[in-house]
């Protein structure tokens, strides 16, 4: 109880001023972005709202790294859509990352490049009016006119969303685009109310959560939805920080400042395990990390010397020590929890120093220093790349770590610069076929530059894994799908040894011990609310 007492007083003091909580905050910047639905007075620099005791106990607060009201989310009323439950698409996804009916309660293919999807019945918006189909065209015209590259993604164009009636939208895409229901199973493509000022910074949802207040890089408080459609909302209130600092969120959670906090660093994971006032959530996320190897340079344009690398790299180890038991040993270069990653096809390269070593001294490595490229945004990649450069000395290998500015990262891989480079991928949609598509199609994001300048690539195999990843992007057969990319993904690690997988990657959640019924989903960004509570 006294725990409970101090988190009490310690919220009324931020709410009045303290600087305690927002020590490890970005820094506040001087743009008055300080919004109210329920008169709050507010002074552009912190908010003066109060919490009674009862407001407290129906409040949850949340540490994120992210800034929800950061980035270009203008479209939405500046708030993004995701974490805060206030903004909803057509198409959520499950745990088991299958679709999942949402503001759309049916879709179905009428033709080659056509769908229909039927609009949920009895969905009210924040301000108290039903989705019509109207809603949802207007909300896709809305994004396909915002972001140039929407139309593209999406496989549509604005004047191609159609209502055929108050509750049928129809979709007609420019190409064969099987994949399209679980491409806008996105919160990037949410559905909000035409009346929505963008100048008064308007949020207007249909989630279970509305925006109450908020302070540009600091925070965004929410307030329950009485109207959600979607059962009961447990919380009245949900606070979201931004809190930068890993170090400072989980110190926050300790001192149950906060109720929940995102991400804290590997190095505390433990101590908030064996806290008997904490506790840690692993959650396997649509995410993997490799070592993307150069097919086309020499001489990691070897078979034998790309072979010799994955023998030379223990991914449990890798787990186990570096990473501190965060992730999961990784066969392939597409996360397990995706259902046509084929994890359990794919040959297990168990490290093995004495043949990978034979390997090297019959490939045309002839001892020159190879080139690792890795951001200097990946966390502890300089810490994995020295790990992988001391396996690969023992091979015969020399190594070169050479960090890359984030800004500049992807434009160097796509150059072809270096001989291996540090990589991550995942999926923020349920639709995860441009996984396989961008790192290993010829003409995908990746390889497209060398390719066409000069027919080579980076990553890609080449003909026969082209056209096995093109029959599986454009097939909406699910069996067939899963049959079509794991062939790919077969050739891709077990005959051209092509990257070396290291993790499939999980996202760590620390939450007080009051706090129960967190509805953690594979994709973090989609975490649900509705159901968290604290413990009477």
């Amino acid at each position: 109880m006294k725990e409970k007492l101090s988190r009490r007083q310690l919220l009324s003091g931020v709410a009045a001023g303290t600087t305690v909580t927002l020590a490890g905050c970005t820094g506040g910047d001087s743009d008055d972005d300080t919004t109210s639905a329920d008169g709050t007075s507010t002074d552009g620099e912190t908010t003066t709202k109060t919490y009674d005791e009862n407001q407290l106990e129906d409040q949850l607060t949340v540490a994120l790294p992210t800034d929800p009201t950061a980035g270009v989310w203008s479209v939405y009323g500046g708030v993004m859509p995701y974490y805060t439950n206030t903004l909803e698409p057509l198409i959520w996804v499950t745990d088991d990352m299958e679709l999942q009916p949402w503001l759309a309660s049916d879709w179905e293919s009428t033709g080659e490049k056509s769908w229909e999807f039927t609009i949920r019945d009895g969905v009210k918006f924040h301000n108290g009016e039903t989705l019509t189909a109207e809603h949802v065209v207007w909300s896709f015209e809305t994004v396909l006119n915002e972001w140039s590259y929407a139309p593209g993604w999406l496989h549509i164009k604005p004047e191609n969303v159609t209502a055929l009636d108050d509750r049928t939208v129809e979709f007609v895409t420019t190409d064969v685009f099987p994949t399209f229901p679980g491409t806008i199973a996105h919160n990037m493509v949410a559905i909000q109310h035409p009346d929505r000022s963008r100048e008064n910074k308007d949020v207007i949802g249909t989630g279970p959560y509305q925006v109450a207040n908020r302070k540009k890089g600091q925070r965004v408080e929410t307030e329950a939805f009485d109207d959600y459609w979607n059962g009961d909302v447990q919380m009245q209130n949900l606070d979201f920080r931004v809190i930068t600092d890993p170090t400072t969120r989980s110190l926050a959670l300790e001192n149950n400042e906060v109720d929940v906090a995102y991400a804290p660093p590997s190095s505390k994971i433990d101590s908030l395990s064996q806290n008997s006032n904490t506790q840690v959530t692993k959650q396997t996320s649509p995410g993997a990390m490799y070592v993307g190897l150069h097919n086309y340079k020499e001489p990691t344009n070897d078979v034998k010397l790309r072979k010799a690398l994955n023998l030379a790299t223990s991914q449990k180890t890798l787990v186990d020590t570096i990473l501190n038991n965060v992730g999961l040993p990784a066969r392939g270069p597409v996360a397990k929890s995706i259902y046509w990653s084929g994890h359990e096809k794919l040959p297990e390269y168990k490290r093995d120093v004495e043949k990978a070593t034979s390997l090297v001294e019959e490939s045309a490595y002839d001892g020159q220093t190879l080139q690792f490229l890795v951001s200097t945004e990946t966390p502890s990649g300089r810490t994995i790349a020295s790990a992988l450069q001391e396996w690969y000395s023992e091979i015969g290998v020399d190594v070169a770590i050479n960090q890359v500015e984030e800004s500049a990262f992807e434009d160097t891989v796509r150059n072809g610069e270096g001989h291996l480079v540090l990589e991550g991928s995942g999926s923020n949609s349920g639709a995860a076929d441009y996984l396989i598509y961008e790192t290993f199609h010829s003409e995908g994001d990746v390889n497209e530059r060398l390719y066409g300048e000069n027919g080579t690539g980076v990553y890609n195999p080449g003909e026969e894994v082209d056209t096995l990843i093109e029959e599986g992007f454009q097939t909406g057969d699910k069996e067939l799908k899963e049959e079509k990319y794991e062939e790919a993904l077969r050739i891709i690690m077990e005959d051209e040894a092509s990257v070396v997988p290291l993790t499939y990657q999980q996202y760590v959640v620390g939450s007080y011990k009051d706090v129960e019924n967190l509805d953690l989903r594979p994709i973090n960004e989609m975490v649900r609310w509705p159901g968290a509570k604290h413990l009477k």
